[in-house]
């Protein structure tokens, strides 16, 4: 009978040691930051994976128009290629981005107004050179520069149609900024 009580109190010591183990790293876990989604950059066979920083990632919050725009030009954690004619740009979002869509801005202009939703697309890095391009003032030479291209996940009251329908400059900018809940931003510059 000894035996058996000497096991029962050797297995509660352990329940009580595996519970304790348990509940500490719960609360090691609890208080770390949640790391945000990783937005994957690749220029050919050049790959870098980025994860925002933490003050551009609302964690499922909208970060709000003034700090998107301060997140869409920050110069803090890009990842840098250097292009070359022909060369393909492939951007891949994790799932948690894509699940509510992601928008590109190239040098801070919006590539297109409809979300992408898949976790992967190519883009020919001619082609995004080209739109800097044409929006530059007609007659005036091609000028080789950086671009600057942001990928901005938007939260599910991300409207296409409030946005087009805004009276004024501000009000353009809070629609279209006011819903994104993460940047994380890359840079290709030109090459021979």
């Amino acid at each position: 009978m000894t035996a058996t009580a000497r096991n029962r109190g050797r297995r509660a010591i352990r329940t009580t040691l595996a519970i304790g183990t348990v509940s500490l790293g719960v609360l090691v876990l609890s208080a770390c930051e949640k790391p945000s989604p990783n937005a994957h950059f690749t220029l050919e066979s050049s790959s870098k994976t980025r994860e925002t920083a933490s003050d551009c990632y609302g964690h499922g919050e909208a970060l709000g128009a003034q700090r998107a725009l301060e997140c869409l030009s920050s110069e803090d954690n890009r990842a840098t290629f250097s292009s070359t004619p022909g060369d393909t740009f492939r951007i891949g979002v994790d799932t948690e981005i894509a699940e509510e869509g992601w928008l590109l801005f190239v040098n801070d202009q919006l590539y297109r107004a409809e979300p992408f939703t898949g976790t992967y697309r190519s883009f020919p890095s001619d082609q995004l050179f080209q739109m800097v391009q044409q929006q530059a003032e007609p007659g005036s030479p091609p000028v080789a520069e950086d671009l600057r291209l942001s990928v901005a996940q938007v939260r599910e009251d991300y409207d296409i149609e409030t946005i087009w329908a805004s009276q004024s400059e501000e009000e353009f900018q809070e629609n279209l900024f006011g819903s994104v809940e993460g940047v994380w931003n890359a840079t290709l510059t030109p090459g021979d």
